[in-house]
């Protein structure tokens, strides 16, 4: 069916701050009298729009929504619907938007003129409140002088962010410099307050609330209730009770975290927050150098456009780019910080403000400011492999897109003490890989492994009447039944259309319907046969005895690494190197001698540091000569392993088997030793 000239309207528009809710309103009465002039169909209105926000939903009818969305992401929810819905939907004639910038503020205005040409290109008007655009009919080719202006239009609302990013660095700074607030909610214990230039108190501002008057500025200021003498209570405890303590002492009493109440988001998730205090509420509170009347900015560096420095915005380098090229967040040092004086009286003394963030650090060690990884399969292994020549931990350092293990001395002392020892990461977890497919399938251990892999079969069996594959039939079986019940209204909807239009709507969604019942139906089979599979049967054993065989694959894929930080662990392997000084023409390089592989229970090969590590001890004191502790026993001896069948309900990898027998086999003590 050919597209109507005059059909029914659709309208999109975009809000990346979320703060003008109004607006959208007022943009919906203008599509609405447009659509009026037209002769267009367009019925949304605005108790509609104001709705979607309330709601936060991006599509609702006719009505398409990027609320708190910026202009630059090119793929959003509401968009990416709208322009499915306009090319699809042939009874669509006409989209409304607002503005351009309310389309896209695009790095590359070519991106967003492609985008209008897309929807004109398929037979659709674009009306903005400026002009309208069109259809390009086929084989037309645009007008030029249309694409050009389209290129300047998104061109300057592109260069709109720069500009505004640009502005708020500077204005940032001259208000961090003055002790005014640059912004945002304040931290606990204190208040927003409105005050005169000169600091005068005017008013104090409710939450949230937003106040623009010539000559005023925001300034937070000391809380006048019990949260400034919870605030000092916690600074005082600090002093000698580590913060995971104090945060079980405030639970226990049942006292609500600074954010009790709140809504915020995780990934992407809303939730409300429990109200429970953490750690690392505990230390921001007693790091606050407001309580000692000093204002901070800049302690981290974000945006997508400039970046703050002391002097003024800078451009972003590639330092300021993660890998899948969207910015990150960078922590910047202590000396490129903004400091000044509050406009008020110091709560707690610099001194001994000072005092106590000299035990936090004390307490913090190394691992101030440096991220949690995300992915700790990626470090298999962690702290199981040390230099020889200084007894250290080797550190897991990013080596381009691989990674290396290197001397921890070295790195901790800044290059002073030690060498320059490292060994490629991948090869190293690919040898003990090695290590330990020779000693398990030798003739003296491969029965014992054949026997507990019997045994593991068996509990897995009596352990099926909960396990998740049981589980998974349940849940496909129920989505089963909630199709089955689509389907039969889809087919009273096709008796009782009116037309062939809706008749073939209802038709299409009949379809899907079909299909994903079959594919349901598909997955059930699956699974059913599954859960009747026997575990303990010859062949299975065999399977994953031959998985043993493929270990030194595991290093070649985040998801084999994964399985080889388990069977470490399973197996407490402990790796030993040692390196020599080889004269490389000029260059003196390190590189490795030989190495020691240890499991089980077996005694190190020499007494492991296990001193301190904090820079500032590692450059004053000396790394050896302390007491080593004994050889930490087998991970997870005793422990019950776990059910093969909960490991992974589609289907069973004998690799998680493997690890399991291995991880239930008496301490093996071996050694293996490596010449280089």
């Amino acid at each position: 069916m050919a597209r109507k000239q005059l059909g029914s309207g659709l309208f999109y528009t975009r809000d990346s701050g979320g703060k003008h809710e109004t607006t959208p309103g007022e943009y919906v009465k203008w599509a609405r009298r447009r659509a009026t002039e037209l002769n267009v169909t367009f019925n949304p209105t605005v108790s509609d729009i104001e709705s979607m926000i309330q709601n936060e939903e991006a599509i609702r009818g006719d009505l398409y929504l990027d609320y708190e969305v910026a202009g630059d992401e090119l793929s959003r929810v509401g968009l990416d619907a709208l322009l499915a819905r306009a090319v699809r939907d042939e009874k669509v004639s006409h989209v409304f938007i607002p503005r351009r910038d309310r389309l896209a503020r695009p790095t590359d205005a070519i991106d967003a003129v492609k985008m209008e040409n897309v929807l004109r290109q398929n037979g659709l008007t674009i009306v903005f409140m400026e002009r309208s655009l069109s259809p390009i009919r086929t084989g037309r080719r645009p007008d030029t002088a249309e694409q050009i202006t389209a290129l300047l239009d998104y061109d300057a609302a592109g260069k709109h962010g720069r500009d505004l990013s640009d502005k708020m660095v500077h204005c940032q700074i001259a208000l961090a410099t003055g002790g005014f607030s640059t912004g945002g909610r304040p931290p606990f214990a204190f208040d927003r307050w409105l005050v005169r230039r000169d600091g005068e108190r005017v008013r104090q501002l409710q939450d949230g609330e937003i106040m623009r008057m010539a000559g005023h500025h925001v300034v937070w200021l000391p809380a006048e209730d019990e949260r400034l003498s919870l605030a000092l209570r916690i600074r005082d405890l600090l002093l000698t009770t580590p913060a995971t303590q104090i945060a079980r002492i405030l639970n226990a009493e049942e006292i609500p975290s600074p954010d009790a109440g709140r809504f915020r988001k995780d990934n992407g998730v809303r939730h409300e927050v429990s109200g429970l205090w953490h750690a690392p509420t505990i230390v921001n509170i007693g790091r606050n150098p407001l309580l000692a009347a000093i204002v901070r900015y800049g302690l981290r560096s974000m945006g997508k456009f400039n970046r703050f420095t002391a002097d003024g915005p800078r451009e972003l380098t590639d330092a300021d780019i993660r890998a899948d090229g969207k910015p990150r967040v960078i922590r910047n040092r202590d000396d490129e910080h903004i400091f000044s004086q509050a406009l008020f009286e110091p709560v707690v003394s610099l001194e001994d403000h000072e005092s106590l963030i000299r035990v936090l650090d004390k307490r913090a060690g190394t691992q101030r400011g440096k991220p949690r990884s995300r992915d700790p399969e990626r470090n298999p292994l962690g702290a199981r492999v040390f230099d020889m020549n200084c007894t250290w931990p080797m550190y897991r350092v990013k080596q381009g897109k691989s990674f290396r293990y290197k001397c921890g001395l070295y790195q901790q002392s800044h290059g002073q003490k030690c060498n320059h020892n490292h060994v490629d990461g991948p090869t190293a977890t690919q040898f003990v890989l090695s290590s330990i497919q020779q000693q398990l399938l030798s003739p003296a251990l491969l029965p014992k492994l054949k026997t507990k892999l019997h045994e593991l079969a068996e509990r897995d069996k009596d352990n099926d009447a909960g396990s998740s594959v049981v589980k998974e039939i349940q849940r496909i079986r129920s989505e089963i039944s909630q199709i089955a019940i689509k389907i039969e209204r889809a087919e009273n909807n096709l008796a009782l259309a009116d037309d062939e239009d809706e008749y073939r709507a209802v038709s299409d969604v009949f379809k899907k319907l079909r299909l994903q019942k079959n594919s349901l139906e598909q997955s059930l089979a699956i699974a059913e046969a599954e859960s009747n599979r026997s575990v303990d049967s010859d062949s299975d054993i065999d399977e994953v005895i031959d998985a043993a065989e493929y270990l030194t694959e595991l290093a070649a894929s985040d998801d084999g690494l994964a399985s080889a930080t388990e069977l470490f662990e399973a197996t407490n392997t402990r790796v030993f190197l040692a390196f020599q000084k080889v004269r490389q023409g000029k260059r003196e390089l390190n590189r490795l001698k030989r190495g020691i592989v240890v499991f089980g229970n077996a005694e190190d090969p020499i007494e492991k540091y296990s001193g301190p590590t904090t820079p500032a001890k590692v450059k004053r004191k000396s790394p050896v000569g302390l007491k080593n502790k004994k050889p930490p026993k087998t991970t997870n001896s005793g422990e019950e392993a776990k059910s093969l069948r909960n490991a992974n309900r589609e289907f069973r990898r004998p690799i998680e088997l493997f690890v399991a027998a291995v991880a239930e086999l008496e301490a093996h003590v071996t050694h293996l030793v490596l010449a280089a």
